[in-house]
């Protein structure tokens, strides 16, 4: 499978916030966009794992089956690379392994590392994260949701 429509659309947003984010000299802007940023893309890794599992929960059960994990996907959220490998394992246990086994620990960390400073920043502590290190742990998020779409 590849990443879904709505997938590629977000990525497309993010990318052109990113960009906008990059085109700003006023630093405490590109540090508000930082911040931003950190959000969407922790949103987006939230929303796209639900529509990959939605898509090959649907291709394989019933629609009660299908109807219940809709309700428990809303519910999916602040994911870590263990929750994820976890989540899809508990669908398929061929495709928790293949995925524990292909997360690369750059991966691992880039999820880790903008789920840590999402919370930061929605809980109002003080956080460093800059525009350059939403920029890296976005490419590779990106890269990490093909991995999850990948056995598919």
């Amino acid at each position: 499978m590849i990443l879904p429509w709505t997938a590629t659309q977000l990525i497309s947003e993010i990318d052109g916030l990113v960009a906008r984010a990059e085109a700003q000299t006023d630093m405490e802007v590109q540090s508000d966009y930082a911040k931003y940023l950190t959000i969407r893309v922790l949103g987006l890794v939230e929303q796209v794992v639900a529509e990959i599992v939605l898509a090959h929960v649907s291709a394989q059960a019933s629609p009660p089956v299908l109807s219940h994990t809709t309700w428990k996907m809303k519910r999916f959220q602040n994911p870590n690379s263990q929750r994820l490998i976890e989540l899809v394992g508990s669908f398929d246990r061929r495709w928790g392994d293949s995925l524990e086994s292909a997360l690369t620990s750059s991966e691992r960390e880039a999820l880790g590392s903008i789920r840590s400073q999402r919370n930061r920043i929605a809980h109002g502590e003080p956080t460093t994260i800059s525009l350059v290190q939403v920029k890296g742990y976005f490419a590779e998020i990106k890269s990490m949701l093909n991995r999850v779409a990948a056995p598919f």
